[in-house]
């Protein structure tokens, strides 16, 4: 598939009065308070076990699975009705009688941390869209539109934004989907101390963003929860319902909806690469500043000697902490940036394994603070997401 495209707005400006805005907040909050309920009892009542007989698995991905609501046909075949398959949590959508929505569910774990998942979700500007698209291949092209909520340093993850997407069809025949709806993130705690990020998606009509020529206006309404089951696992669950806008094979149809729901798996990579990013604009070694010049002569993991004719080959300098590091263990992973003018930039850039590892269990908290701090409503860019013109230094 093409590498995803964040592009400028293809509508003319869009923006909410007030009372629209308030109405927006209040469909999110009513929509949290629905889902989070439904996940709990998924978790309490349906000890996390999917009906079989109502759901089909349709894909997965590591730890984490793909259902597809039978159709009534299916049903009828299997001598089951839709309304006695439903267990307490998956009534989800059982008065839709449409044959081309596509009702999915998807649950599961993914390994990480909550916070670095938020974090690599988490998306209010054009420019953190594009470094999560680098990372996270769920739309083919996609736009910010407006703002309605911005985070903030009080709830970093907090945010309700207006977007625009386009995800082509596999066959070449059939035109584009794309959707315009709003984007909601945020973390709930709870009393009992557990805590629960969600993701949601619901398609919304506005006036000014009227369907285009070449593509076909369809509608999604999608909203995951996240919660941290035991270090290192994150537990998944989500529900997404997939109007087309027009007839389309269901075989068609179900496979692009599940790589939305898959896309999650990837969220925790690129919250833990934003964090890379950041910690290399601020120069800032994961070990803190250093007023010591670094031994470069051994090697900052394994201390083999660097200075010696073999030692040196292949050895490079960690652009976190600035000691050397032999080609062992040095450790190049593709960060994305984004230069002045808006133009994404990866490149391969060497750490040692120590500075990975540090960076990796580091929390996502602070960057996402930060984040929140630098955020312009008016530009829609975060002070900390450019990188300087001269990135040569970045470069090995």
């Amino acid at each position: 598939m093409p590498k995803p495209r964040v592009v400028s707005s293809p509508f003319p400006d869009v923006w909410v009065s007030e009372s629209e805005r308030r109405q927006l907040i209040d469909l999110v909050d009513c929509y949290v308070d629905d889902y989070i309920q439904k996940y709990q009892d998924f978790v309490k009542i349906d000890n996390r076990g999917v009906n079989k007989r109502r759901w089909e698995l349709v894909k997965s991905k590591a730890n984490l699975h793909v259902y597809a609501e039978r159709t009534r046909k299916q049903l009828n075949r299997r001598g089951t009705t839709l309304e006695n398959s439903l267990s307490t949590t998956q009534r989800l959508n059982a008065s839709v009688n449409s044959t081309d929505l596509a009702v999915l569910l998807s649950a599961g774990t993914i390994p990480g941390e909550l916070e670095d998942l938020m974090f690599g979700v988490l998306t209010p500007t054009l420019d953190a869209m594009k470094v999560k698209s680098s990372f996270v291949h769920d739309f083919d092209t996609a736009a910010k539109l407006c703002s309605v909520l911005e985070p903030s340093k009080i709830d970093p993850y907090w945010s309700l934004t207006i977007k625009w997407m386009s995800i082509e069809a596999p066959l070449k025949a059939t035109k584009s989907r794309d959707f315009v709806f709003i984007e909601a993130t945020g973390v709930l705690d709870f009393p009992d101390g557990d805590r629960i990020g969600y993701h949601f998606l619901h398609s919304i009509d506005l006036p000014q963003t009227q369907p285009l020529a070449d593509n076909i206006r369809g509608n999604l309404s999608l909203f995951s929860c996240f919660s941290q089951l035991r270090p290192n696992t994150i537990d998944n669950f989500c529900c997404a319902t997939v109007d087309p806008g027009a007839d389309i094979a269901r075989f068609v149809l179900v496979p692009v909806a599940a790589r939305i729901l898959l896309a999650a798996t990837n969220y925790v990579y690129c919250g833990q690469m934003r964090k890379l990013a950041w910690l290399l604009q601020h120069r800032r070694s994961v070990f803190g500043y250093r007023e010591r010049k670094p031994h470069r002569k051994k090697c900052a993991v394994c201390r083999k000697n660097t200075s010696q004719l073999l030692g040196s080959i292949g050895s490079s300098t960690c652009r976190l902490c600035c000691s050397s590091v032999c080609f062992s263990c040095k450790i190049r992973q593709q960060v994305s940036f984004i230069a002045w003018g808006g133009r994404l930039i990866q490149r391969k850039i060497t750490f040692c394994a120590a500075c990975v590892s540090v960076a990796a269990d580091m929390d996502a908290y602070e960057p996402a603070v930060d984040q929140a701090k630098g955020y312009d409503a008016n530009t829609g860019s975060t002070k900390y997401t450019f990188l300087d013109a001269s990135t040569s230094s970045l470069n090995g």
